[in-house]
């Protein structure tokens, strides 16, 4: 399977567009749907402009979060630390982008100043994204510029593009993570920003994305930057799946194979319901959970098959245990939803995040988010805080492929996580799939549907 698409996942689901679920927002849609057309635009390269001056920015640790809602600061809350990082690096350090697309003008000039400047710059991603019948503009220019400027410079030192045919590290699979290295750049050295933003315009000013920053950590560097190196050569590993612990941290990179992916029996383990399965609904204790239950927040941009009705299956029996849970989405199959809908404690919160603002039956917005965090009773700990962010979806085809997971203990961490959860549970925008909203909207997914058009066309769930 090479593009997972939404139309894909739910080609049988489109019968009954009530069953789709309801989506929240976070903020009055300032952004119009000339948003799209101009992500578009933007990613034709039709105009050019001088290329961005060094900065002096040290990234912040922590969890950043765009808005596509919102107004242009919220929008590019993610893009602007990145490319403040980016032009932050000095001469002679390195940076490594392992994303599954990368279309964005405004990253490309950074990159290449950067390379100018006497930066290595090397970049990875997904061939599906860059060939002949899929052009890409952003990244064949930065393919391009990084031929240049190249004298002089040692092998380490060296800049470039690379594409896998499907994972990087393994047959099967997409190159589906996101992850962004820099050796230094301001204050801070050995930078590590990972999540669910792909480095494009889409993943800017379409999608709720976010992107976490550690700083000052060599060890977890080098091993991110391992793996980048792994998967540069586009080569079958003898252990694809790797973990890592260092302290409150703990990375897991796919594609899950090899050791520690099985059970003694033989059978695969599913790595989320291991984590799942650790959990016990009542008992918490020292302010965690909810009156004493263990509460779980979860944004997911898919979940269906046969993995992601497991997964349903287990989260509808913690709720019927007591667990206070809500979840938002963008797409889940309808066996999913089926699950989640029909329990002996009534339905499973759950709201859609996806938006059709032009009221035309097709998606625009949408939630792209991998991650869960959970207060309350973890692994023998009464008052645990912890967080799984991100770009692994809840599907088989993320165990195939190249993600990176991660683990994190931090009650800060979690209830930021949890915060912005309940406010997009919380406060649907206008033009959703959602009870309550104008009945143009419904009527609109009912027309596309009825005249063959795939609501879901727009959303590029990898």
């Amino acid at each position: 399977m090479r593009r997972l698409t939404a139309a894909g996942v739910l080609a049988s689901s489109l019968l009954l567009v009530g069953t789709l679920g309801s989506f929240p927002s976070s903020a009055a849609p300032t952004a119009t749907s000339s948003t799209t057309a101009s992500v578009a635009l933007r990613q034709g390269e039709t105009t050019t402009k001088p290329p961005p001056a060094p900065d002096h920015y040290t990234p912040v640790t922590g969890v950043k979060v765009n808005n596509p809602l919102g107004d242009r600061a919220h929008r590019r809350t993610i893009v602007t630390h990145l490319l403040r990082t980016i032009n932050s690096v000095p001469p002679r350090a390195k940076i490594r982008i392992a994303t599954w697309n990368f279309r964005s003008p405004d990253i490309t000039d950074a990159l290449i100043a950067a390379h100018r400047r006497g930066v290595s710059v090397r970049v990875v991603i997904d061939r599906l994204n860059a060939n002949a019948d899929n052009p890409n503009p952003p990244f064949e220019r930065l393919t391009n510029a990084l031929k240049h400027h190249e004298h002089n410079r040692s092998k380490d030192m060296e800049s470039f593009t690379r594409e896998c045919v499907s994972a990087c590290r393994a047959a099967g699979g997409i190159a589906h993570v996101k992850f962004y290295l820099f050796s230094r750049a301001g204050k801070a050295n050995h930078v590590v920003e990972y999540g669910s933003f792909n480095a494009t315009d889409l993943a800017t000013y379409a999608q709720w994305n976010d992107l976490y920053t550690v700083r000052n950590k060599k060890e977890m560097y080098n091993e991110f930057n391992g793996v980048f190196n792994q998967m540069r050569k586009d080569q079958n590993v003898d252990q694809p799946f790797l973990s890592y612990h260092h302290g409150r941290f703990t990375s897991y990179f796919y594609p899950y194979k090899g050791k520690g992916t099985k059970y003694a029996n033989g059978t695969t383990k599913d790595p989320l319901l291991v984590e799942l399965n650790k959990m016990v609904c009542k008992g918490a204790t020292n302010g965690t959970g909810t009156n004493g239950f263990t509460k779980l927040r979860f944004a997911q941009t898919s979940m269906h098959g046969e993995r992601g009705k497991a997964i349903a299956e287990r989260i509808r029996q913690m709720w019927q245990r007591g667990c206070d849970i809500k979840m938002v989405y963008a797409v889940f199959g309808n066996e999913v939803l089926s699950i989640l809908r029909h329990t002996t404690r009534g339905p499973v919160p759950i709201r859609q995040i996806a938006q059709d603002f032009d009221e035309d039956g097709v998606y625009d917005r949408y939630l792209h988010m991998k991650t869960l965090a959970v207060s309350g009773v973890y692994d023998g700990n009464t008052s645990a805080n912890v967080v799984w962010n991100g770009s692994a979806n809840y599907t088989g085809v993320a165990l195939a492929s190249d993600e990176v997971v991660m683990r994190i203990f931090d009650p800060k961490v979690r209830a930021t996580y949890s915060q912005w959860f309940d406010y997009l549970f919380a406060n649907p925008p206008k033009f959703s799939n959602n009870p309550g909203q104008p009945e143009s909207v419904r009527l609109a997914f009912k027309r596309a549907i009825a005249n063959g058009v795939d609501p879901y066309a727009k959303m590029q769930l990898d």
